[in-house]
């Protein structure tokens, strides 16, 4: 508890983008991320998924697999995976003891301890394959040390402005930093302005770069998905997804065209057998996620800024998951976010509205106060029934005995992972 403590306790220091602080901190834990086989992952959405994709069919594949992702819902091993399985809280306090010694002296962050601690966990259970999910942003990202075997940017989006920059040129910028010299780089679905930044990036690396729907495509036939990667004639036929939601077709995608690159790389032999057999075990907590509690159907999803919530929006409607109950909850860190027009976009589909405080530690969120005079200066649907409630705990107890049979939870890892930790005790 003390060791866990002391890395709560660097949540005081806030986000600090820079790679200097991590790499002095890895010289003296040996480099270990050095040793490591990775797969490095950045985007504004989509990476989670994409990374647990990418990291479930490598197991499948008989690999051994690391996978770091951020942030946790319940508890900071979760960010801590080898083929599925959370580090142990003695290995995870050894660890701490290590960095916590190693860092003596330097300021360092929450993340950047959280990255030594994945690097050094999968070095010395020598992973042969680690996939690294970035924080924030990519050129700045303390997970940038890393010269990855490919590096993939799964969406540009608008968030985190105040440290990205206000426009999709400038966070693709960004994002476009995790590009190595001569390393390939995926693509997800990219906006053509963008695009183009990350496109000159690669060029004057010398690095190849593979983009969704112009080198690789994934379409929804009969049989189910094909997925096709033509200038490595590689095709997949029947493919089944158990994670929800049509946005997840893409993370397949990027994550297949990613296996594709690694495989043509000589890591591994892709089959399409295993590749079957993996799918339907795949899951991405909290990610269009379903739950049921007292005759209720709740839907849990991380879409924490304003493309998450259009893509949430775009599924819910596609599944006919209307109208419903809706509980947000919002951060609000760089205190950029357009946190009333993520709202609005869901309130044609919502019956009645709970606006929710939360403790995501010292990280800002929404206030009470901050979304009622939104919303007074503001004008929305005067019938719309709006409730505000202090804690997640008295909205999910309002919810439970609501009228409304749907229930959609989204806004923040935080608001979504509270209500995850408890409908999971007695589901």
């Amino acid at each position: 508890m003390e060791l866990l403590s002391w890395l709560n306790s660097l949540q005081f220091f806030g986000v600090k983008p820079g790679l200097k602080r991590i790499t002095t901190l890895l010289k003296r834990l040996s480099e270990p991320h050095k040793k490591l086989k990775a797969i490095h992952i950045a985007g504004t959405n989509g990476k989670g998924s994409t990374a647990h994709l990418i990291a479930g069919i490598l197991k499948e594949h008989g690999f051994k697999v690391g996978l770091y992702t951020s942030p946790h819902l319940i508890r900071v091993n979760e960010r801590f995976l080898i083929n599925g399985k959370e580090i142990p809280s003695e290995k995870l306090n050894f660890y701490l003891d290590l960095i916590k010694k190693a860092a003596e002296g330097e300021k360092v962050t929450y993340f950047e301890v959280t990255t030594a601690l994945a690097f050094l966990y999968f070095a010395e259970e020598n992973v042969d394959f680690a996939v690294i999910e970035c924080g924030m942003g990519g050129r700045l990202d303390a997970t940038n040390v890393l010269l990855p075997e490919v590096s993939v940017i799964t969406t540009i989006g608008l968030d985190h402005t105040t440290f990205l920059g206000d426009t999709l040129e400038k966070i693709a910028w960004e994002k476009a930093g995790i590009i190595k010299r001569g390393i390939p780089c995926i693509l997800g679905k990219i906006p053509a302005s963008p695009y183009k930044i990350i496109q000159k990036r690669a060029s004057s690396l010398h690095s190849p770069l593979y983009s969704f729907e112009k080198d690789f495509f994934i379409t929804l036939k009969e049989n189910g998905l094909y997925f096709c990667f033509p200038e490595f004639r590689k095709e997949f036929y029947g493919l089944s997804l158990s994670l929800e939601g049509s946005f997840q077709r893409h993370n397949l995608a990027v994550a297949l065209a990613t296996l594709t690159v690694l495989e043509k790389k000589g890591f591994l032999k892709l089959k399409p057998s295993l590749l079957k057999e993996a799918l339907p075990k795949i899951s991405c907590p909290c990610r269009m996620h379903f739950l049921k509690k007292s005759g209720k159907t709740f839907l849990l999803d991380v879409a924490h800024n304003l493309e998450g919530i259009e893509v949430l929006k775009d599924s819910l409607k596609k599944k006919g998951f209307f109208p419903f109950l809706l509980i947000m909850g919002v951060s609000n860190a760089d205190e950029t976010k357009p946190y009333l027009e993520m709202l609005k976009l869901l309130l044609p589909l919502a019956k009645r509205v709970c606006l929710c405080e939360f403790n995501a530690g010292r990280k800002k969120i929404i206030t009470i106060e901050e979304w009622k005079m939104a919303l007074k200066e503001n004008v929305i649907n005067q019938d719309l029934e709006i409730f505000y409630f202090k804690n997640p705990l008295q909205a999910l107890n309002f919810a439970l005995s609501a009228r409304e049979d749907r229930v959609v939870v989204t806004g923040s890892f935080y608001l979504v992972g509270e209500f995850f930790k408890h409908l999971c005790k007695e589901v």
